[in-house]
């Protein structure tokens, strides 16, 4: 049984993907405009490029979730920290240019996806990651 930590991570985790996946659906029409402005980019078809780099991206963050919540990697775990702690020194960067709903997006997708780093660092996540059999509560009644 996975413990209490590694759920909430779970949720927090998986909630934060969902709303990421969400925005660049929202977004992505403006991105492409934005894009094929450009004759050279247009000439590239960079669009297709980047649906598949968004595709990848979030493959790649699917397995994290799973190797972390299921199969107990740390290795993963420490990927996952390194990806979010270059994404939050990223949100705060972009608070110094013009405030918006894709600002507003961004800084709540990075919020769950701290709170959800933050719980592998539980007892009990760190217990299971390590391969500990977590402490009974009841112990300590």
């Amino acid at each position: 049984m996975r413990p209490q930590s590694i759920v909430m991570f779970e949720r927090l985790f998986l909630a934060s993907l969902a709303l990421s996946a969400a925005g660049f659906v929202f977004n992505y029409g403006d991105v492409a405009e934005t894009l094929t402005n450009d004759p050279g980019v247009r000439q590239l078809g960079i669009g297709n490029f980047v649906i598949g780099i968004a595709i990848s991206g979030y493959a790649l963050y699917l397995l994290l979730w799973y190797l972390i919540a299921r199969q107990a990697s740390k290795a993963a775990k420490w990927v996952l920290v390194v990806f979010t702690a270059f994404g939050a020194l990223s949100a705060l960067i972009s608070l110094a240019g013009p405030w918006g709903s894709i600002l507003l997006l961004s800084l709540a997708i990075n919020a769950l996806g701290i709170a959800a780093v933050v719980y592998l660092f539980q007892a009990d996540a760190k217990a299971w990651l390590d391969g500990k059999p977590p402490a009974d509560p009841a112990t300590f009644d």
